[in-house]
């Protein structure tokens, strides 16, 4: 598998090295330590044996394949109504095609393990105790006549009073709020670096779901999922999350490599022949077919539309945009010179990161759904060397980076300890990731600035709500800085939404949202900007609240600019010299930022389908009229390489344009006003054909 080369093999850290690679079933009775998991600790939530193998993978066989631990809980007996013969050759397919990715016999220790005050069926893989799956066997048949109905997991999410009860010998009765409690407690229990369940974005009522409609999904699907995110908010922690789109991911273009196909397909043969609706076994079965061959070629994650886009400047006054996409799962740049989307391939659920080489040229990371992160860094005339992955680390969010374009970056590793990286030179390579100090409860989101002195800040919060930074130390010739260790920042608490930035007086500014109000709250670095023992101003109140985190820059006078979103679908606001002004405009996403040869650029998604970008711009205090970025690629998805950017024609630009495509492009004889050019319609572009470059 290409995209994951960088992680087929245990990475030996200090924490890991003494840890031997097989550890005994009964040392994994208790859940297992970060470290007997080589630093990976997957907990997948399913409805029904398959829907991990169909939709979850190749994720889910790599983080195996790379010795990670992997547990998955199917909340359903998947009997469909034909009773404890039919669950229990299910079980045995699931196993198999577990043993299969272990690759190890299919040899099993069965066992109850408890959560919520719950039995529920246990299977250790004897060869390999770091792979467990949990059956809850709720039963699951039909409570109607078919598609349209309910059934015992989506009534009991949906109808207030309900209940379902299980199969096999654990039986068991669970109401809505025992489900969530039980989920939760397995969530508490495994301390999870990811959790990965279905698809809860749905929108279509369970009993109007129709089988292969377009868009739709299984209700049981629907309901585990909104289950576990219920769940997921009684038990926070530095953990990933990850969605799955499921039925509706065979209506998107095939994202997977072939050996990727290949693999993901044998894997669900060693399933398919112990499930008597796929398979009598393995002589003459022909799985996957239908609409399983369709899903074991592709792999597709849940958007929430509420990703912040990247801005970057072309080097010719325009614009340039980068956004994960919801539909091709994929790094996507639309550049106005250039006068189209490109893909930059990849599979990620965003967001992206993009900065400045030292050379100029603009870089990009992204994280995979297995968090290890990715860079690609863009050549002088415009192309892409490729992605790279830097190894070593898988961590629960996108790395932070120092603003202003500064290539450097921190992110929360899986291990709770947050990681310094840099480019060791101009060429797009990346130093090795730098362990800083260990903070206690550190949570994901840091911020990063540099300093009066050139030696960079960063800042992270705990689960507290306290503030902490760390600076870099003069580092000797030829070595890296160390960091001092951790000191608070006396503050008022703190839930998240961290921003920094050094300001016109060489003086950081710190940002954050206030616990309690969710107020942009401000601090000034004060008193002598050298010292290591910072001292700060009172803290500001800025009077509105906000969620995600602000976009923050400086114009080039080095004054601060921040815009930020006030809650989903609402106002963004600016704010400049201390003063917030509401601007004219709803977002879905928190925005993003740039000044571009003093044109001041904003940057979010609009609300609702399909995934649309709204450009504010303002010129010597004038704001030109609002235009949409539309027509984000549905294709171009694929694993992390060492590819080139693949141009895709962009068929639209704005709510009014219909046949032909529009450029964002400032005027020639003002800047600050944004003008739509018209592109060759398709047909006028038939005689040239679009070169890969």
């Amino acid at each position: 598998m290409p995209a994951l080369m960088a992680f087929t093999r245990p990475v030996c850290r200090a924490l890991f090295c003494a840890v031997t690679l097989f550890v005994s079933a009964s040392a994994l009775a208790a859940p297992p330590t970060l470290a007997q998991c080589h630093g990976i600790k997957d907990l997948a939530f399913v409805a029904h044996m398959d829907d991990d193998l169909l939709f979850m993978n190749p994720d889910i066989a790599s983080n195996i394949e790379a010795g990670g631990c992997v547990r998955v809980v199917y909340l359903t007996a998947s009997d469909a109504g034909e009773g404890d013969g039919y669950m229990l050759g299910r079980e045995r397919g699931i196993r198999a095609a577990y043993a299969y990715m272990a690759h190890k016999p299919d040899q099993w220790k069965e066992d109850a393990g408890t959560a919520g005050g719950r039995s529920i069926a246990r299977f250790t893989l004897q060869d390999n105790p770091r792979v467990q799956l949990w059956h809850m066997r709720l039963k699951d048949p039909w409570l109607g006549k078919g598609w349209g109905s309910l059934t015992p997991l989506s009534r009991t999410e949906s109808e207030p009073g309900q209940s379902a009860d299980t199969l096999g010998p654990y039986p068991q009765v669970y109401t809505r709020e025992q489900l969530i409690d039980t989920l939760a407690d397995l969530i508490r229990q495994y301390k999870p670096t990811t959790v990965r369940h279905l698809d809860d974005t749905m929108v279509v009522p369970y009993t109007q779901l129709c089988w292969r409609c377009a868009g739709h999904g299984h209700p049981d699907h629907i309901a585990s999922a909104r289950l576990v995110r219920e769940a997921m908010l009684r038990v926070p922690g530095n953990y990933a999350e990850t969605g799955y789109i499921d039925y509706p991911s065979q209506e998107r273009a095939t994202n997977l490599a072939e050996t990727e196909i290949a693999s993901k397909s044998v894997i669900f043969q060693h399933y398919a022949w112990n499930d008597y609706h796929y398979c009598a076994g393995p002589t003459g079965c022909k799985e996957p077919a239908g609409p399983a061959a369709a899903w074991v070629q592709r792999a597709y994650y849940v958007s929430r539309q509420d990703i912040a886009p990247q801005l970057y400047p072309d080097g010719r006054g325009g614009l340039v945009v980068f956004a994960a996409g919801e539909t091709n799962a994929a790094v996507n740049r639309w550049d106005s010179s250039q006068r189209r989307w490109q893909s930059l391939g990849g599979r990620t659920s965003g967001p992206l990161v993009s900065f400045s080489h030292a050379d100029g040229t603009a870089g990009l990371m992204a994280r995979d759904p297995l968090g290890g992160v990715w860079a690609n860094k863009q050549r002088h005339d415009g192309t892409w060397q490729g992605w790279q992955a830097l190894g070593g680390l898988r961590v629960t969010q996108i790395p932070a980076v120092a603003p202003r374009g500064e290539a450097a970056a921190v992110a929360l590793g899986y291990d709770g300890v947050l990681h310094w990286i840099t480019p060791s030179g101009i060429d797009g390579s990346w130093s090795t990731w730098q362990d800083l100090p260990p903070l206690d409860g550190a949570t994901g989101a840091p911020a990063a600035a540099r300093g009066a002195d050139g030696r960079y800040v960063v800042f992270a919060s705990a689960g507290a709500g306290e503030i902490f930074y760390t600076r870099q130390l003069p580092a000797a010739k030829g070595h890296r800085p160390e960091w001092q260790g951790w000191r608070r920042v006396q503050a008022p608490e703190a839930a998240g939404g961290l921003a920094a930035i050094r300001n016109h007086e060489d003086r950081i500014e710190l940002y954050f949202r206030q616990r309690g109000d969710n107020h942009l709250t401000k601090l000034v670095e004060a008193g002598d900007t050298t010292d290591l023992d910072m001292d700060w101003s009172a803290a500001a109140d800025m009077g509105m609240p906000y969620i995600g985190r602000p976009a923050i820059s400086a114009d080039a006078q080095g004054n601060v600019v921040l815009a930020l979103l006030e809650r989903a679908g609402g106002p963004l606001w600016l704010v400049e010299h201390g003063k917030p002004v509401k601007l004219d405009a709803l977002a879905a996403s928190p925005p993003a930022i740039h000044i571009i040869d003093g044109t001041l650029y904003v940057v979010a998604r609009t609300a609702g389908a399909p995934q649309q970008y709204q450009v504010l711009s303002r010129h010597d205090g004038k704001w030109a009229g609002t235009l949409t970025l539309d027509g984000v690629p549905s294709t171009g998805g694929g694993p992390f390489a060492t590819v080139a950017a693949r141009p895709v024609d962009l068929p639209n630009l704005g709510a009014n344009s219909t046949n032909n495509a529009v450029v964002v492009r400032p005027s020639p004889s003002d800047p600050g006003t944004l003008t739509r050019e018209r592109m060759p319609t398709q047909s006028s572009r038939a005689a040239t054909p679009t070169t890969v470059q």
